[in-house]
């Protein structure tokens, strides 16, 4: 069986955003990938929204992944344990 740890085989980077899409057509845009989860013996690859929703995918029904490039929103805007930093000024 194979390693739980190499389940995405370093595919996918932690905090990064994606888009991904699985096999009945639904596409989520722009989720952060947070890492993977084991449910009930079964790995999922989790991810946040970008209203701070989770959502965890059954790599079975993962159709397809693509990495966004844009500037809006950053890794960090998905962080909730940070705190804000003061602004300048």
């Amino acid at each position: 069986m194979k390693a739980f740890s190499s389940i995405d085989e370093g595919l996918l980077i932690e905090g990064l955003e994606y888009t991904i899409g699985i096999n009945d057509g639904t596409v989520f845009n722009r989720v952060i990938f947070k890492g993977t989860k084991s449910f009930n013996g079964k790995p999922m690859m989790c991810f946040e929204t970008q209203h701070k929703s989770q959502l965890s995918v059954n790599p079975s029904y993962h159709s397809f992944t693509i990495e966004e490039n844009d500037q809006f929103p950053q890794p960090e805007d998905f962080n909730h344990n940070n705190k804000e930093k003061p602004q300048d000024g």
